[in-house]
């Protein structure tokens, strides 16, 4: 599996958020994104399908390690680090998905940690 993440808490933070629902909030907050994460890479990729089990094949997860969140953009099929790395990234779209959304992950998670309401 070839695949890249965010650590939306990371051991630094680990103190601030440990025990309290803001670690909740933070993993729900991922769990929104993630399928939209999803989603662009799906409609981003920029090779042409020959059988589309690559563009399918591309998945996320959110999972908790300790005291961090973390959301995973991945390829589930054997060739996606060639996607990802031959011709110079020519075939990436892991990296420029997340950098697509990286504003908007950390404004998520900056407002988890100042108390807004993201739930409107």
């Amino acid at each position: 599996m070839a695949g890249a993440g965010f650590f939306l808490i990371s051991n630094t933070l680990g103190d601030l958020f440990e025990g309290t629902a803001l670690v909740e909030e933070v993993r729900n907050q991922a769990e929104d994104i993630a399928p939209d994460i999803r989603d662009y890479a799906r409609q981003n990729a920029p090779w042409t399908d020959q059988t589309g089990d690559a563009r399918a094949g591309l998945d996320t997860e959110v999972d908790d390690e300790g005291d961090e969140i973390v959301i995973t953009l991945f390829h589930s099929v054997e060739y996606g680090i060639w996607l990802e790395t031959i011709q110079s990234g020519r075939f990436a779209i892991i990296m420029p998905t997340l950098e697509a959304f990286a504003s908007e992950i950390f404004s998520r998670t900056n407002a988890v940690q100042v108390g807004e309401d993201l739930r409107t």
